[in-house]
């Protein structure tokens, strides 16, 4: 039967604990030279593809995820990847084994979390309309000077708690992905609350998930 494969995490750590996964089955592990992958068989690999069951399917993927990066460090696959059978899972350990290895050894006890920003401001613009060249250098330096403000704020404090730091523009939001040790959780987001609100700024935090921006 299809496997739909979730994560990938050393075998020397203790098995995360009994999970449910997509369509309520059982969350399963395949084990090979110090690798464990976690999956689940899926009956119809068609109906993860589109619609209120791909939906459906991703967030419960999601939340398995949530679930196993609450007790180990592990590397996600992306939603949905579906394999043919166990054997072809042991063929994928076999084939990235010095990869996940590598990765997974280097960032263990790792975690990873979003800080979304989006400012109020922007909510109305319509992005599709043409602007002159000087309207549009007005935006943009507007826009460094904002996202340089929060990005000096979020680091100020957090100093000494996260170990590295990924930025990325996706259209109206600036995205932060942090990297810290999972035993900092609670350090990281009494930080944050510290820092107080900003402005015309809206934060949205997101995780822990799988340091995969890391490895």
């Amino acid at each position: 039967m299809p496997c739909l494969l979730y994560c990938v995490a050393l075998s020397a750590t203790n098995p995360a604990p009994n999970l449910t996964g997509i369509a309520e089955q059982p969350v399963l592990t395949l084990e090979a030279n110090g690798l464990r992958v976690y999956w689940s068989e899926v009956a119809s690999p068609e109906a993860l593809a589109e619609g209120a069951s791909r939906k459906m399917a991703e967030a419960r993927h999601r939340q398995v995820l949530r679930d196993i990066v609450a007790a180990i460090t592990p590397l996600s696959f992306p939603f949905p990847a579906v394999v043919e059978s166990t054997d072809a899972i042991a063929a994928l350990l076999a084939d990235q084994h010095a990869a996940y290895l590598e990765a997974l050894t280097r960032l263990a006890g790792l975690v990873q979390y979003e800080l979304t920003a989006s400012w109020a401001e922007e909510e109305g613009v319509d992005l599709s309309k043409p602007v002159s060249g000087s309207e549009y250098l007005k935006r943009r330096q507007q826009a460094e000077v904002r996202v340089s403000a929060i990005d000096n704020k979020l680091r100020t404090v957090t100093a000494g708690i996260v170990h590295d730091w990924r930025m990325r523009q996706e259209r109206r939001n600036r995205i932060w992905v942090v990297l810290l040790a999972r035993d900092d959780r609670e350090r990281f987001i009494a930080a944050l609350r510290s820092a107080g609100p900003s402005e015309g700024v809206r934060l949205r935090l997101s995780g822990p998930w799988p340091p995969d921006a890391f490895a």
